[in-house]
């Protein structure tokens, strides 16, 4: 139990350093896009991704 806890703690620690956090990208948040940018989804100043439709809201 130990080793797997271990395993996904340092999965976790190496991806988020790596900076690749997945993060949703609102309409608010988008920039034109380049030729050279992504080649799938939107462009924001941090990167590109998948563009979410609505944002939730705290009931």
């Amino acid at each position: 139990m130990q080793l797997s806890l271990l395993a996904i703690v340092a999965v976790v620690v190496s991806t988020v350093l790596a900076g690749v956090v997945i993060t949703p990208i609102f309409a608010d948040q988008v920039v034109e896009k380049a030729s050279n940018d992504c080649f799938f989804g939107v462009t924001t100043p941090s990167g590109c991704g998948p563009l979410r439709k609505t944002r939730k809201t705290a009931a």
